[in-house]
């Protein structure tokens, strides 16, 4: 298995043996971040059209969207040899926490030195981030 590794500090970015991952759609690389933000937790079609399209209602026509998006994402990772980081049940779906290295998860785990990665910035790109910045930045000052 090749080892897939996450970043979430900072901007979002996926590697595969070292080697970053180019997504040819932004939406896929965002609904990934999503999953990565919802950590493991299913994630449905509405909390996706919710998250990518913040302004759009949920509508045939969106959940259309979201799932292109979700098969141009499975397609994106199985090209790259990490199909298996992602499950899908009944439309929803979900990374697989075990499956990645993550500094998000480590940085929640209980191992010493986990505050070191963590700098206050929290996937720069996406605006419904924010809610978990600030949860990332209470636990810092608290630990």
């Amino acid at each position: 298995m090749p080892r897939i590794e996450i970043r979430t500090f900072g901007y979002f970015d996926v590697f595969v043996d070292g080697r970053p991952i180019a997504f040819r759609s932004e939406k896929a690389k965002e609904l990934l971040a999503l999953l990565v933000d919802r950590r493991g937790g299913f994630v449905t079609s509405a909390d996706i059209i919710t998250a990518l399209w913040e302004d759009e209602p949920i509508t045939a026509q969106t959940r259309t969207r979201c799932r292109k998006v979700a098969l141009r994402l499975n397609r994106t990772l199985e090209a790259n040899g990490a199909a298996h980081i992602m499950e899908s049940v009944r439309g929803k779906r979900r990374i697989v926490p075990e499956a990645v290295a993550c500094d998000l998860f480590d940085f929640l785990s209980p191992v010493p030195n986990r505050k070191a990665a963590f700098r206050g910035s929290y996937l720069k790109n996406y605006s419904w981030a924010e809610a978990t910045l600030a949860e990332l930045m209470q636990n810092y000052y608290r630990s």
